[in-house]
């Protein structure tokens, strides 16, 4: 295994990634990118499914032995632009999901219009792509999954070829903000358990390599939920160090970036090629719990992007899950009939 230590991250290729447009829905520039990085990666193999999900695989397996797997997904929240440009800036990060940061300034990528308009620069989950097509470069033996437009409800994974999975021993995703969080839950669904040698091996890896203490999160959405549901292993979601996602002002932080592909080899080299079993159950919540109603097996839900909030709809309610205050309220039908009229009476009034 080449170690990025020896082998510093290629900032230039990562700008380039950085300046495809990748919109949910419009992430075609965004395939096909990566697919021609694919192309250029000795010993891998990879296909395209009907919905233009990516599955790459480097290297084979001895007897006995599983795949590591990390994934990422394609879209981003912003609207497309003629040309993204590429700025190297030093940026003091923002307070963010619980971290404070105490105004410390970091190199950071953000991106500009032609005409030098702050734009989205997708660090949700463009980061997280790079990182994983790192990881296919320096790792021996590995998968990845690469899953289109998760913004809006996780539709690509959602229809993950399970195939792709059955000789996977353990699952890693790149998208959450920030160099400091770790989803256990996600939609509801616990991706592993505390108490086992999966988590107390990956725990001490992903702080040694961010270097602080990682938060233990729930997580509203995201494409790990999925594959969860789909295979029996160990799973988690971690930073990627994108700050101010789903705006314009949103900026990545390089050391982040780099300390986060570091996590992830250093992953394999302590997990190994082991399959690390977890058996999904759904998880029963009380009805004062925000998560209620998405804790069903059920993948019939939308995502409502507003301008500082995801209002994510299932059949019994919706979960409104702030961008910034880490903060998540779940409304039950009934209560959304209350507040219908409430809202009605004040906007729809004959006054």
């Amino acid at each position: 295994m080449l170690s990025l230590q020896k082998k510093q991250m290629n900032l230039n290729k990562f700008k380039e990634l950085l300046s495809v447009p990748s919109k949910t829905y419009q992430e075609e520039d965004m395939v096909e990118y990566i697919c021609n990085e694919l192309d250029m990666i000795p010993g891998v193999s990879y296909y395209r499914d009907e919905m233009l999900n990516v599955y790459a695989t480097k290297g084979k397996l001895n007897e006995g032995e599983y795949y590591p797997m990390f994934i990422a997904h394609t879209d981003t929240v912003h609207q497309k632009v003629d040309k993204i440009i590429i700025k190297e800036e030093n940026l003091i990060r923002p307070n963010t999901f619980g971290k404070q940061f105490n105004n410390q300034m970091v190199p950071c990528l953000k991106a500009y219009t032609e005409d030098n308009k702050p734009t989205g620069i997708g660090g949700d989950d463009k980061c997280g792509i790079f990182i994983c097509l790192e990881l296919l470069k320096t790792l021996d033996k590995v998968k990845i999954g690469l899953f289109v437009s998760e913004e809006t409800g996780c539709h690509g994974s959602s229809k993950c070829d399970v195939n792709f999975l059955q000789d996977v021993g353990y699952i890693t995703q790149y998208d959450a903000p920030g160099n400091h969080l770790i989803t256990e839950i996600c939609s509801g669904v616990r991706l592993f358990e505390r108490d086992s040698e999966f988590f107390n091996k990956t725990l001490k890896v992903i702080e040694d390599g961010f270097k602080n203490e990682m938060f233990i999160q729930s997580h509203p959405y995201t494409d790990i939920s999925q594959l969860k549901k789909k295979i029996d292993v160990c799973c988690i979601n971690m930073s990627c160090g994108y700050y101010n996602m789903h705006t314009n002002q949103e900026f990545i932080s390089i050391d982040d970036v780099k300390n986060a592909i570091i996590v992830g080899q250093n992953m394999v080299k302590v997990l190994g090629y082991k399959k690390y079993q977890y058996e999904y159950k759904p998880i029963v919540y009380t009805s004062e719990t925000v998560m209620n109603s998405l804790v069903q097996d059920n993948d019939d839900f939308q995502v409502h992007q507003l301008e500082t909030i995801d209002v994510i709809e299932d059949e019994d309610g919706i979960l409104i899950s702030d961008f910034y205050g880490d903060s998540e309220i779940y409304i039950s039908n009934d209560e959304l009939l209350d507040l219908y009229g409430i809202l009605k009476d004040r906007f729809f009034s004959e006054d």
